[in-house]
This record gives structure tokens, sequence and C-alpha cells, in this order.
């Protein structure tokens, strides 16, 4: 529950502290002290936007401080997941300096407003007038359903299944675009890989290509310079072998007299054994070498393919040109990738979107329950506050389209009067019927939610009389089990308070600021008295509030 607010240099308030209670806590006023302003400071602490315009002195900083006993509701794992330590008295603060910069603490450690907005959800229902005008919105309609339904779990696996079939659905829709710009550069890539890879040209050596192709091209010079290379060597009347034996024989015979005549005969025999050898490689090349059309026909044919293309991608080597064709391949390998990667996207996006219309079924199913247990309660509270023959009805029909809530569209039925035809509640519904309805709501989520503190902001705008005696009987009823703080201008409910809280104007160094006291029983009876007659307080306007306060 909320134990204190402390507020310092918001609006008009300069300096406030005040300290809340267990069951009901009624806050009342001078019109224009600031009572609405109190539920905007809170606000600011729950997360709400800052604004640098509401400091009630532009040198310092706004800080609102809120401290909640929470050890009763199994909050210890949202302060592990989001890194906080656990209090079981929990001090939520929200500071606002003079240049508009805002910061935000849990237990002193600093978080983001989506933190506290999540923290705040947990721990706080604010329903005020602005909120009975949401209750015309459609989503807010299933947000209620769905908390008398105690649909949360159900919802969080729809929304889980919902966000991944939609997800699924954005990757095939990117993929179906990829797939398109591909489908038309795919013939291109087609073609461009085909030639390539037709051509043959993978390992190939040009430099090799020409040699070859020279030798075949002069084959039959070729051919006969070996020949008469091979005569020289050893087939003429005087051939180099046959002048190189003979200079080896002469050594040979002087080599007894001197080792070095040896080493020259060795020598000269290895230069014979080396021109045998250039003779049989000359003359296996001359053997081997001829004119060959064909192959001829075939190597050019490689050499002008080859040129082509390089020409044709601007390339200057066929390593270049064969990366050019792993790179045409990859791109066609991409589209068959995509496409099977498509076909399985589809698959999957279908069996999802079973999942998310079974889920849909279900919440469906659940809230058409809620909506008849909600019309049961509703109408029911509805009578105690003076609308007994009051028709609410929960309208739920099924969309063709799914949305992050499922496929039912929800519309809050009513009419103040027996007999007659049910039409939209913003249609129908004065003020004070308005206002009703919604505290008829509040009071049936009362019973299905385990939020601590309840805040009513003058929810009871266009009730008097009889009716607000009854308005004060609900209020009393929700604050046996929670905390309720309610700001009103009605003494029937004021009277009810367990704990009165009084806001009124003072000024301070010719500057108007906001008091809060809280009030003790004689303080409380002279308010519901004022309350009942105006600032002339009678000893009967005394008695009538000691009478209210009572019964």
């Amino acid at each position: 529950m909320l134990v204190s607010l402390e507020i310092k240099n918001y609006a008009i308030i300069q300096h406030v502290n005040i300290q809340f209670g267990k069951g009901l806590n009624i806050i009342t006023g001078e019109t224009g002290a600031g009572k609405s302003i109190l539920v905007g400071a809170l606000g600011l602490a729950l997360g709400n936007r800052a604004d640098t315009k509401v400091l009630y002195a532009n040198d310092e900083k706004c800080v609102v401080e809120a401290v909640f006993e929470i050890s009763q509701y199994n909050l210890k794992p949202f302060f592990e997941d989001n890194d906080i330590d656990f209090e079981q008295k929990t001090i939520i603060r929200r500071e606002i300096t003079a240049n508009g910069k805002s910061r935000a603490f849990v237990n002193d450690t600093p978080v983001t407003l989506e933190v506290l907005k999540s923290l705040a959800e947990k721990l706080i229902n604010l329903t005020s007038q602005h909120e009975t005008q949401q209750l015309n919105k459609e989503n807010y309609q299933i947000d209620i359903l769905d908390a008398v339904a105690a649909n949360e779990t159900l919802l969080f696996n729809y929304k889980t299944a919902f966000n991944l079939y939609k997800a699924t659905l954005k990757k095939i829709a990117n993929l179906k675009t990829e797939q398109e710009q591909l489908q038309k550069d795919y013939d291109y890539n087609q073609f461009q890989f085909d030639e390539i890879a037709n051509a043959n040209l993978d390992n190939i050596n040009i430099d090799e290509i020409e040699q070859e192709l020279n030798s075949l091209n002069n084959a039959e010079t070729i051919q006969a310079k070996l020949i008469s290379v091979v005569k020289l060597l050893d087939e003429d009347d005087i051939n180099t072998l046959q002048l190189l034996n003979e200079a080896y024989t002469q050594l040979k015979e002087i080599a007894k007299f001197n080792k070095e005549f040896e080493a020259l005969a060795e020598r000269i025999n290895s230069s014979i054994i080396e021109i045998e050898d250039l003779k049989s490689e000359a003359q296996t090349i001359a053997n081997q070498t001829e004119f060959d059309e064909e192959k001829i026909e075939m190597l050019t044919e490689t050499l002008n393919a080859a040129h082509k293309l390089m020409r044709k991608h601007n390339v200057d080597s066929i390593a270049d040109l064969m990366q050019l064709k792993n790179d045409f391949e990859a791109k066609l390998l991409s589209f068959n990738n995509n496409t099977n990667q498509l076909n399985k996207l589809e698959k999957e996006a279908e069996s999802q979107e079973q999942d998310v219309k079974l889920l849909a079924q279900k919440l469906h199913e659940s809230r058409m329950q809620a909506g008849k247990n909600a019309k049961k309660e509703i109408e029911a509270t509805l009578a105690k506050v003076g609308m007994p023959n009051a028709v609410f009805e929960v309208s739920i029909n099924a969309k063709q389209d799914y949305t992050s809530t499922g496929n039912d569209q929800v519309q809050f039925m009513f009419n103040a009067n027996k007999g007659f035809a049910l039409q939209p509640l913003n249609k129908i519904a004065s003020g004070g019927e308005m206002s009703r309805v919604m505290l008829s709501i509040q009071a049936l989520l009362a019973k299905n939610t385990a939020l601590p503190t309840l805040i009513f902001d003058e929810i009871d705008t266009g009730i008097s009389g009889e009716t607000a005696a009854k308005v004060a009987d609900v209020f009393t009823s929700i604050s046996t089990k929670h905390q309720l703080i309610a700001i009103t201008h009605l003494p029937q409910i004021a009277a009810k308070a367990q704990h009165h809280l009084f806001i009124y104007k003072s000024e301070n160094e010719g500057k108007t600021a906001t008091k809060i006291a809280l009030l003790n029983e004689e303080k409380h009876i002279t308010a519901i008295a004022r309350m009942l007659s105006g600032e002339k307080i009678s000893e009967e306007s005394l008695s009538n509030a000691k009478q209210l306060i009572k019964s």
C-alpha cells in the first residue's frame, strides 16, 4: 500500500508530506487548493511525462517521493529481474531539474521510466474523470474484461504467439521482396554463369596455351632445327660427341702422369653425358613435334574465349574470371535458398496462425464468461448506487482480423431504464451515470485484482443525495480489501473516511502554496459540517455531520 507521499516544488505545492493509512483515505479541500495536483504529482512518481512548467520555483528541482509497503505482494522476482534491491518499504523517487532533465529511482537505484511504469502498474490503479472517458474506448474495455477474467497468462501466451506470427509474416514479406529482385536477375545471372562455365577455363594457364600454340604453329621449323641439332651433336662426319670422345681419350692416356689430367678427363666425360642427354631430348621433341590443325583450332578457341570473357567483364586474369563465375553461381544458389526458406517460413506461418487462432478462441470463451459475470456484478452494484433498473451488457463479436488482443470486438452496452434498447455506453450514459458505471466496474475489478492501492479522483461527479450515500457504502466495501484513496467533494463519502486529509491554500512570502493536514476526529466532524452547510458552521450542521459519520 501507499504509506506516504512527499512533494517538493511541484505546481502550487512548495513542500508537503502526506501520510496514508489502510482502508479508506479521503481527500477533501478548498476549490483550487490542489486536490487533483496531488494526483498529478503522484503520476510523476509513477512514470508520467515530466514538464518544467510544473516547477513551483524555477531555480529548484522538483522531487516527488512515494513510499510503498510491498512485503505482501510477491514482487521480489520483478526487483531481481531489473537488478533493483528489494525492500519491504520501497521508495520511488522522481526528480525534475530546472533545465528539464528527469531522473527516476527505486530504492536509490536509477531506473528507466519503462521500468518505473511497470512497477507502478503493480502497485496502484488510478481512476479519474479522464479515466471515465477512457471507458468508452474499446481497448480499455477489453483490458477491463481481461482483468475480470484473470486472463493475464492466457493473454501473455496469445501475445507471444501473435508476435511470433507477425514476425514470421514480416520475414516472408522481406524474402518475397528480395526474391522478386533475384527473380528479375536470375536469367541474367544464369546466362553469365553458363557462358563462363561452358568455356571450360578452369585451371588453364594462358601463358602455357600461348606457348603451346606458338610451338604448334611453327612445328615444321622447330622439327627441322632440332634434327639439325641432333646431327651436329652426333651424326655428321665431324660432330661434337666425336670430338669430345677423342679429347677424352687423349686426356686418359696422360692421366697417369698427373691427377689434374684425370680431373679434366672426368669433366669432359660429364659434358659427353650431358650432350648425349641433350641430343636424346632434342630427338624426342623432334619426334613429337608435328603440325596438329585440330589441336591448334581447339587451343585458339579456348584462348579467344578467355580473352573475350576477360574483356567483357573487365578483368585481368583467369582467376578473376573464375571468381566472377563463383559470384554468379552464389546468386543462383541464393535464389534457390530463398525459395526453400520462403517455403519453410510459409509452413511455419501456417502453424503459427493456427496457434494464434486457438489461443484467440480461448480468450474469446474466457471473455464471454467474464462478460456474463461482469453483467451480474455491475448491475448489482448499480442497484446499490441508485440505479436499480439499469441494464449492462458486454457485447463480444469476432472480427476478421487478429490484433495484439485477439479478434474480439468488445462493446459495453447500457441503458439506465429497464425496457429500453441497449446502446453503446458512450452514446447514452450521462456524466453521473457514467461515474456510477465506472465505480461499479472498479468495485468488480477490486474483487478480481491484487492491486494494493486504488485511487479515485472525483469519479463521484454528478452524484448527490441518497445516491452519494450508497456510493459511499461501495467505497467502504472496496476499502475492506484494498487501500482506497479518494478525492471527493461529497460529504456522504467523506464521512466514511478512516483517514481524512484536508487540502488548503496558504500564503508564503506573498506566494500561494498548497498545504495538507491529517484531520483528527474533531476537525473531521468540522470538515464534514462545512461540506454540508458552507463556510458558516452551525450547531445543526455539526449535529448533521456527526449523524452522517455515525450512520
